[in-house]
């Protein structure tokens, strides 16, 4: 660990701090430090309602009482000096915030008192603006901001870094694509979600097309390539089997994998020059594939039109709110990915990695997000010898992999 992060750390009060903490995915992600962390934890939880923070604590309590129990902070965002107060008391910083609404307010504070920090923000403008804002004063503070640390990007940030890494390892061969697979995943939604996908956001027409484009949070520029597909919009692999080009993360997957890609580029964890990120959703037959298309387009266009987006807001689950957590525990999730070797040989090496979780999306996010958080407190030994910046889950690297495997994640990783 950085000498300079270890001594600014000494004589702070809480090893994690969880911001956000009465939201679905905050209460999942307190739960998760309960049963895994360990016992000596020093923590806090920290929101706007003491009341829903005493209750929360009470039921943290309830799970095990043995366990040193975390202090409440209660927190008006929009009050920089009482955030300030407790970032500062702070070694690492989970936000479950309205990312749109306080997320830049917490970015900044952590910034600013030497706290390293970790989200789930699913919005590409907002990190756009965070890079160009936060990441070098970062970079010069030893401040490791990780961002889309949950289940829509964690996982296969991390895939595609533990498959390229195999290939190199096992080949002396860079990666040219990374082809990602959805193969089981069940899409929830809580209301933190809902709010996301409803909220109309402050972005003028030329920041929500720069959005879409695949290279947008790489600090390296590439011409946009098409995604391979057939007319149906489906691929075929010899691995994987047949895939459809309707991922509901490859939009939000593919520029921070790019980014990851571009900001270990130059160090011994570089995936190769020619490198690109390709994300489908597995698929039983053409005719299921068609069907994926079609749900994905009348998606697009609901969430698009103001009406049914009313609608919608009339029926999703609100702030706090979400899916029953019994079925959320036993909806089990996999993802698959091929890293395909750079070369001109027509079978080219493949290296193959894998992640299942017994439990479902917003259970995995708790895992990313807990053992992130503990990766950072106890080890934070950044791949590519980074000290910190606007950086991404596939810097927690081997810790990062070792951590989540030995709370339950079963992953796989060799040569095919």
């Amino acid at each position: 660990m950085d000498r300079v992060v270890e001594e600014r750390r000494k004589s702070r009060k809480y090893d994690i701090l969880l911001l956000g903490a009465t939201g679905y995915t905050g209460v999942l992600t307190a739960e998760y430090i309960v049963r895994h962390l360990p016992v000596d934890l020093k923590w806090a939880i920290a929101g706007r309602s003491k009341s829903k923070l005493e209750s929360l604590s009470n039921k943290l309590n309830d799970l095990d009482p043995e366990r040193v129990q975390p202090e409440i902070e209660v927190v008006a965002f929009d009050d920089s000096s009482q955030l300030d107060s407790v970032v500062k008391n702070s070694k690492v910083c989970i936000s479950v915030v309205l990312y749109w609404q306080v997320g830049e307010i917490v970015v900044k504070s952590c910034v600013e008192n030497g706290t390293d920090y970790i989200d789930v923000a699913g919005d590409i403008p907002w990190l756009r603006t965070l890079i160009d804002r936060y990441h070098d004063a970062a970079v010069n503070a030893s401040i490791a901001l990780i961002h889309l640390c949950g289940v829509l990007s964690g996982p296969q940030d991390l895939l595609t870094w533990a498959a390229a890494r195999e290939l190199e390892q096992k080949t002396s061969l860079k990666t040219k694509e990374l082809v990602l697979s959805m193969t089981e995943f069940k899409l929830s939604v809580s209301g933190g979600s809902a709010s996301a996908l409803l909220a109309e956001r402050p972005y003028d027409p030329q920041q929500l097309e720069e959005a879409k484009q695949p290279w947008v949070l790489s600090p390296i520029k590439r011409p946009q390539t098409p995604i391979p597909a057939n007319f149906l919009g489906m691929r075929e692999d010899p691995t994987l089997g047949l895939l459809s080009a309707t991922s509901i993360g490859a939009e939000l997957d593919r520029p921070l994998v790019h980014r990851t890609w571009a900001l270990l580029q130059d160090t011994d964890q570089g995936y190769g020059p020619n490198f690109w990120y390709n994300e489908y959703s597995k698929v039983s037959s053409t005719v299921d594939g068609i069907s994926h298309m079609l749900t994905s387009a009348l998606m697009r266009t609901v969430l698009n039109f103001g009406p049914t987006k009313r609608i919608l807001g009339l029926i999703l689950p609100k702030p706090g709110e979400g899916p029953d957590v019994e079925k959320e525990r036993s909806s089990r999730l996999k993802f698959e990915a091929v890293a395909i070797a750079d070369t001109d040989s027509d079978s080219p090496p493949r290296a193959y990695a894998s992640f299942s979780y017994p439990s479902g999306g917003y259970y995995t996010t708790a895992l990313f997000l807990g053992e992130a958080a503990a990766s950072l407190l106890y080890t934070r030994n950044l791949e590519g010898r980074f000290a910190g910046g606007c950086l991404t889950p596939a810097f927690l690297g081997e810790d990062l992999w070792r951590r989540i495997r030995e709370a339950g994640a079963v992953l796989q990783l060799n040569m095919i």
